[in-house]
């Protein structure tokens, strides 16, 4: 039984809607030596179907069983309330693929939970409000993540935290965060290995210091950073976490688990 390794998507594994130069490769090396590989992304706008037939559409090969969301995780956690009435204030998708499996109501329906998600072409000021007077009226709030901005067609866009952050600021309460950075995160995603990996035997990769690396240092595993994705817009922020290794890209990693 080789390693478990956590890869991030976006910046990580593609780049401007394209696959690193030798991450197909990497990929395949990397399961060629017994390691597990979990995908992981904040994407929080799209279902699990549409991300798979995108990596594969740019020649990533993968299993379904493979990619972990947070609406993977959404699903983890709030199956475990059998009598949980979820507000979705995300995506048509991600709605329907929640909707599935869990009770989905709207926001006069005496939710027990409200769940938010990417927005950027569903929110207006009304559905804004709903979602707050659910929270003020007792309803848990969740994030899909916490990101504060992302690259959307190369340029920086308000991320999913930002719109939780008016939520919680109006309602004084604290959102519980189901993606990236949170180490729970982490621990359901590594729960769909078999065996779960220790600490010791467990990698995170990624292009962002303050999700993909910090998630990681939390849960004590290792970290390594690539330098392409956001890594320049961090590079010099000397307040953000640091990775145990930082390399290249993710070609370097088959190597770096062989000479550790």
């Amino acid at each position: 039984m080789g390693d478990a390794v956590v890869l991030d998507l976006q910046g990580t594994v593609y780049d401007a809607g394209r696959l690193v130069p030798g991450a197909d490769r990497a990929v395949a090396n990397l399961r060629d030596a017994g390691h597990a590989i979990r995908f992981v992304t904040n994407t929080d706008s799209q279902d699990s179907a549409s991300i798979v037939a995108m990596l594969r559409g740019m020649g990533l090969e993968l299993d379904p069983a493979e990619l972990f969301t947070p609406v993977d995780a959404a699903t983890s956690y709030l199956s475990a309330a059998p009598d949980a009435r979820v507000h979705v204030l995300a995506t048509g998708v991600v709605r329907d693929q929640l909707g599935a499996s869990l009770a989905v109501v709207g926001p006069d329906d005496d939710p027990t939970h409200v769940l938010v998600g990417d927005v950027h072409d569903v929110l207006d000021y009304p559905a804004l409000d709903a979602a707050f007077r659910a929270v003020l009226a007792g309803a848990e709030l969740l994030a899909l993540q916490h990101g504060r901005w992302f690259l959307r067609g190369g340029r920086p866009a308000l991320d999913t935290g930002s719109v939780v952050a008016a939520l919680e600021h109006g309602a004084e309460v604290s959102a519980r965060t189901l993606g990236k950075p949170s180490s729970d995160f982490l621990r359901l995603a590594l729960g769909t290995v078999n065996p779960a990996p220790g600490p010791a035997r467990t990698w995170v990769v990624g292009d962002d210091r303050s999700s993909d690396i910090a998630m990681g240092l939390e849960a004590g595993v290792h970290t390594v950073l690539v330098r392409t994705g956001k890594f320049s817009r961090q590079a010099d922020d000397d307040a953000l976490p640091r990775a145990e290794h930082v390399v290249d890209d993710v070609t370097a990693l088959p190597d770096l688990l062989v000479t550790r």
